[in-house]
């Protein structure tokens, strides 16, 4: 069984070994992520986009759509009463991420380059946030945004988001190391939107920019609470 869970103060999170994906997020019986069944066949939940956001990277390098770390096995490194962490290596690119619950649920991505040369490197987390009534009046920080996720299109993000979803408690969802999050859901699916959060818009992995050097690390933050801070 690939499955683990990690339950405390009234957080449930469900993670699949395959491919590091979170299968459910909830808090008091609030679902904030999920897993569905999309209109074009295929089942989405959370997971890492990386080194690649979408096709960048697919012509140039030839990595996969999303990047490869999404399809392969993940090993459980640490397990505590209130945190996992996993991690995952490709081509001497180190990358884990660490769930902690305390008072809110945090996850931190890190990101090493072990090899000998430099490498490129963007990242989304494909983030599939459960929508029970569907996500038309969807808000960020009090912009509504059903036309955006008609049109896939981005937002920038600030440090502290609030989101509005019908039929759920506002949600404060902290961001760090991300500037934008990118909109979608599949042939207007309603059940979910994905609001993604990506350090560069698609493309970014091919400037100076996303580069890092042997020996360097990248870090990442998103987590969620009802208090407006983390």
């Amino acid at each position: 069984m690939s499955n683990i869970f990690l339950n405390k103060n009234n957080w449930n999170l469900e993670v699949d070994l395959n491919g590091g994906r979170i299968v459910e997020l909830s808090y008091k019986n609030q679902k904030i992520l999920g897993t569905f069944q999309r209109s074009d066949g295929k089942l989405g939940n959370t997971h890492l986009c990386v080194p690649n956001f979408a096709g960048e990277g697919m012509e140039s390098y030839g990595w996969p759509f999303h990047g490869p770390f999404r399809n392969n096995q993940w090993n459980l490194i640490n397990e505590t009463n209130d945190s996992l962490e996993i991690g995952c290596e490709i081509d001497f690119l180190n990358v884990t991420q660490k769930f902690i619950i305390n008072d809110k649920f945090e996850q931190k991505v890190t990101i090493e380059n072990k090899s000998r040369e430099t490498k490129k490197v963007n990242l989304a987390i494909h983030n599939y946030w459960d929508c029970d009534f569907g996500w038309n009046g969807l808000k960020v920080n009090g912009k509504k945004l059903d036309k955006m996720v008609g049109i896939s299109d981005y937002i920038e993000l600030e440090n502290i988001n609030e989101v509005e979803i019908a039929g759920k408690k506002l949600i404060f969802w902290t961001t760090n190391g991300f500037k934008y999050a990118k909109l979608w859901t599949c042939s207007g699916d309603q059940k979910y939107v994905c609001i993604e959060p990506v350090k560069g818009k698609e493309g970014f992995v091919e400037s100076k920019d996303s580069e890092i050097k042997t020996g360097e690390k990248m870090e990442f933050l998103q987590s969620w609470s009802w208090t407006g801070r983390s």
